[in-house]
């Protein structure tokens, strides 16, 4: 199964880098989410039209950590697509696993604010994640998110307000499967 979904999205991958253009923003994000059983830690920078993204989570039992670098096309009238190689591991693991990762990303303007869509998954361990952020563009946005693995699964629902003109935001939410309340910041420059 895993051999054919690498051969999928490869084979997806050859037609996107034939007709796409590159990707369009340059940028930094960086998340820090804590809660009494967990913590995530999300690190990610584009430049040019590569991406590089890097994660750590902690959580009751284990931890988590994954890298990935990918290639960065916008697609005109649908969003930037982005595939390339990932690397992860966790508690359970002697060494590091290596898959490929596949990210579809949409920013949409509104009348009211913006609307940004992210989806993407990786190899390693079956891992999908699934973003809706919604902003009245005036410093308020509100996250719905789920995510699923071999190793975890939850969804979650947060609100981000954005300090002034800065780059900062700081957030607050709720994971529904751990049944606990998070706090975090963010930076985001994109």
């Amino acid at each position: 199964m895993k051999k054919t979904t690498c051969s999928l999205i490869c084979s997806v991958a050859g037609l996107w880098f034939a007709t796409a253009t590159d990707g369009q923003a340059d940028g930094y994000f960086l998340q820090i989410d804590l809660a009494s059983e967990t913590s995530d830690v999300v690190v990610a920078t584009t430049r040019g039209t590569f991406s590089y993204g890097a994660n750590y989570s902690s959580y009751e039992g284990g931890w988590s950590l994954g890298a990935s670098v990918t290639r960065d096309f916008a697609i005109e009238n649908f969003g930037t697509v982005k595939i390339g190689p990932s690397i992860g591991t966790t508690d359970e693991r002697d060494d590091f696993a290596v898959g490929a990762k596949l990210v579809l990303e949409r920013y949409v303007p509104t009348n009211f604010g913006f609307v940004f869509l992210l989806g993407q998954y990786n190899t390693i361990d079956d891992d999908f994640f699934t973003l809706a952020q919604i902003g009245n563009g005036k410093g308020i946005s509100v996250d719905l998110s789920a995510g699923k693995s071999d190793t975890y699964s939850e969804q979650s629902i947060a609100v981000n307000y954005l300090l002034g003109d800065s780059p900062v935001s700081l957030r607050g939410g709720y994971r529904f499967k751990a049944r606990e309340i998070f706090l975090g910041v963010s930076l985001n420059t994109f």
